[in-house]
């Protein structure tokens, strides 16, 4: 039975690349040219990377100023009860 999942991570970039190389510069070029597909697929994780981590970053600062103005409307309700 064939696993019929999509292809994702490290896989998809070197099938990309290779694709890209080939449509660029003809077919096979990306096999004569291995360094070529290297530095393409190591390009293509780096910025996959970034852009994940930089969804995550955005999450956690809305994440922050939910908190914040959640923490900013109980302490003004709380204030007449501490200071009167």
């Amino acid at each position: 039975m064939k696993d019929s999942s999509p292809v994702t991570g490290p896989a998809r970039h070197l099938s990309d690349a290779i694709a890209a190389i080939d449509a660029a510069f003809g077919p096979g070029y990306a096999r004569e040219h291995p360094e070529l597909v290297a530095s393409l697929v190591q390009s293509a994780t780096i910025e996959a990377a970034v852009a994940r981590g930089y969804g995550a970053h955005q999450e956690a600062l809305a994440a922050a100023r939910e908190i914040s103005a959640e923490m900013g409307a109980t302490i003004l309700k709380l204030k007449p009860r501490i200071f009167g």
